[in-house]
């Protein structure tokens, strides 16, 4: 059985309409959050989710299990968007005090949306 991770995420900056379709595009490829709050800072949209589940995650490379999820999850949001937003993931394993912080930036996005290198989207 895969090891359960407790996950926090924030998608910012997101439209009036975005915040679903981000939200959307994470149950499409991980799971339905626990927890779902969206909010508007300064025109801008936040949405927050938070989750205890297994990583989606089907081959890591070089990646740590967390990092590998990050980038599927950030390519899933902006796919599903269809631009650039920051992505921020705490996660850590279920037994552990410690979580990792994962971000991907905009020129992250760039190399990973022009080598078109996301994998399928699963339910894990």
């Amino acid at each position: 059985m895969p090891l359960s991770h407790r996950v926090q995420l924030s998608v910012f900056p997101l439209g009036s309409s975005e915040p679903q379709r981000a939200l959307a595009a994470i149950r499409a490829t991980w799971v339905n959050p626990a927890w779902v709050a969206s909010r508007e800072i300064n025109g801008a949209w936040l949405l927050e989710a938070a989750m205890e589940a297994p990583l989606a995650v089907d081959d890591e490379h070089d990646d740590s299990v967390e990092a590998a999820f990050t980038k599927r999850l950030s390519m899933a949001i902006w796919r599903k968007l269809g631009r650039y937003v920051r992505v921020v993931v705490d996660a850590g394993a279920e037994e552990s005090e410690e979580s990792c912080h994962h971000e991907l930036g905009r020129s992250d996005y760039l190399m990973l949306m022009r080598v078109g290198e996301a994998p399928p989207a699963s339910n894990a």
